[in-house]
């Protein structure tokens, strides 16, 4: 007998929760396929309690549908008949699986709808059937017609069962009744309308939610949350205009995520103190004068702080014990630092100005800096002043754009006469003029000595650079400078241990003696070396 179906027939007798536990590891395709092996194997498809019905399964060949490919397709006789067909599929499907008057584990519905008002009955059955055999998980989607959305029935507030509630592009208008999601513990809304008051029912009428999340939600001016006595993780992400105001009071948070996009954000973001809140996560956050501090001063137990993208004050001054990660990510109005984190585990800084800093981080840095106006003697000193309050520079990226080059490695000496700094990683992407190559790699060793050098290579000027690097980093001419306390770089290479490339699209690093020979201008990649260097000293001995 074939070894395959001898393991089959092994699954076979396990018990049946077994095996349905086994099979929700599938897919819902693969699910499927399972019913064509037995009777038995048809029986464990019949009731196996995760009903995942998705329309894209429907139109073999064809990616995801979304609101543009909808608009495209919905005139289309054949893309109407299919839509008929699978709502055909989940009618039947559903309501054999009632008949057994088993609990479903998890209801998914994703479908597109041609004519709200004539499906909306239709699926206002499934809704209610899946909360009559109570779901725990409920996962609803629909793609309409901007102009038409589809109300979800009063059914769902029913739902006494479902633990895990995901709505994407409907509307919740205003219960009859009091809210019984009783069991309700995560709740996720996208595209979702609804208004202040159904905000507050949501978030006063579920006892025990502890995960909830706004996606790009409409219908709301005034976003406010409070009595919720056991929310833990609250996100809120807006991609609209809308929102003029948030207001959070839920003592009992751990985690928030505000997340804002578009030309206006909310005029007021006010966020009460929560003592238990440990990850604090802001994306395009205005904050006006001390707003900032102030909101940072509400956590005692923050552990995680991540800045993206924020209006933030000039200045801004963090003391902590509990921080152990920070991120300031492309603030562009940032321009002093104070921060007082003696346990910090980790500093990135990323894309935002070169601040004055003042700091108190016992920990690896991760930064990163962008150059596109005048490369000058100012920018690298700065530069240079930033990087020096660190002892672990774990990794620094420079990417360097200019068409003029106004240093040189002498006024640089003269105006900082301190030695480079030791740093692990160098990632370097630069796009100088040809004859600034060399003053441009002086400054940047003049900086850093890294221990593993990167140069991205995806462009026509990253051959010519690459290749000019490859062969100046195996010079070892050291008769220059010899009168100067501190040398150039070439002094202090001792080796070039290695030398690969990682190709984009393989994944591979391959030896860059052997990749000379096919190298093209359509080579995409990342040129690593590994440096070996001796530890300079002020009076040139080492």
């Amino acid at each position: 007998m074939d070894e395959t179906v001898v393991a089959m027939d092994r699954i076979s007798e396990l018990p049946t929760f077994i095996i349905h536990h086994l099979m929700s590891y599938l897919s819902a395709k693969e699910v499927a396929r399972t019913s064509v092996l037995s009777k038995k194997w048809n029986q464990l498809y019949v009731s196996f309690p995760i009903l995942d019905f998705d329309q894209n399964y429907f139109f073999p060949g064809a990616s995801r549908l979304d609101y543009g490919s909808f608009c495209v397709r919905k005139q289309n006789y054949s893309f109407s008949e299919t839509v008929k067909k699978f709502m055909d599929f989940v009618d039947a499907s559903l309501v054999r699986f009632c008949k057994l008057k088993f609990c479903i584990q998890k209801f998914r519905l994703f479908l597109t709808f041609l004519d709200v008002k004539g499906s909306a009955p239709i699926v206002d059955r499934w809704i209610r059937l899946a909360v009559e055999n109570g779901v725990r998980e409920l996962d609803f989607e629909n793609i309409t017609d901007e102009n038409t959305v589809y109300t979800l029935p009063q059914a769902i507030f029913s739902a006494n069962s479902v633990t895990n509630l995901r709505l994407v592009w409907c509307r919740l208008e205003q219960p009859f009744d009091s809210i019984m999601l009783c069991s309700l513990k995560k709740l996720t809304l996208e595209r979702v309308c609804l208004d202040e008051q159904m905000v507050q029912k949501l978030a006063t009428e579920c006892p025990l939610l502890e995960d909830l999340c706004f996606s790009n939600c409409w219908g709301l001016k005034h976003l406010c949350v409070s009595k919720a006595s056991k929310l833990k993780i609250m996100e809120i992400r807006s991609f609209s205009e809308e929102i003029e105001i948030v207001e959070i009071s839920v003592p009992s948070l751990q985690q928030l995520t505000l997340l804002f996009y578009g030309a206006r954000r909310p005029r007021v973001v006010e966020v009460a103190r929560s003592p238990h809140l440990k990850k604090l996560d802001l994306v395009s956050v205005y904050f006006a004068d001390n707003e900032f501090n102030h909101l940072i001063s509400k956590f005692p137990s923050l552990e995680d702080l991540f800045v993206t993208r924020c209006c933030l004050p000039g200045k801004i001054k963090i003391s902590s014990n509990q921080l152990k990660n920070l991120l300031f990510r492309s603030c562009k109005y940032l321009k002093v630092i104070d921060v007082d984190a003696p346990n910090l585990l980790l500093f990135t800084y990323e894309f935002n100005p070169i601040p004055i800093i003042s700091i108190n981080v016992p920990c690896p840095w991760k930064v990163s800096f962008v150059c596109k106006g005048v490369l000058n003697t100012h920018w690298y000193l700065k530069l240079k002043k930033f990087l020096g309050v660190s002892k672990q520079i774990e990794s620094l990226k420079l990417s360097l754009y200019s068409s003029k080059v106004l240093y040189n490695l002498d006024e640089l000496s003269e105006c900082s006469p301190s030695l480079p700094l030791q740093v692990e990683n160098l990632e370097l992407h630069t796009n100088v003029p040809l004859s600034d190559y060399e003053t441009l790699l002086d400054c940047v060793f003049w900086i850093c000595h890294p221990r593993t050098l990167r140069v991205n290579v995806m462009f026509e000027e990253d051959h010519k650079f690459i290749t000019w690097l490859s062969d100046q980093l195996w010079i070892r001419d050291v008769n220059c400078c010899n009168s100067h306390p501190i040398k150039c770089w070439r002094h202090y290479l001792n080796d070039l241990k290695t030398e690969n490339f990682l190709l984009v699209n393989d994944q591979i690093f391959l030896d860059v003696d052997n990749l000379m020979d096919g190298w093209t201008t359509r080579t995409r990649g990342v040129s690593e070396f590994h440096l070996d260097w001796c530890v300079p000293v002020l009076d040139g001995k080492s």
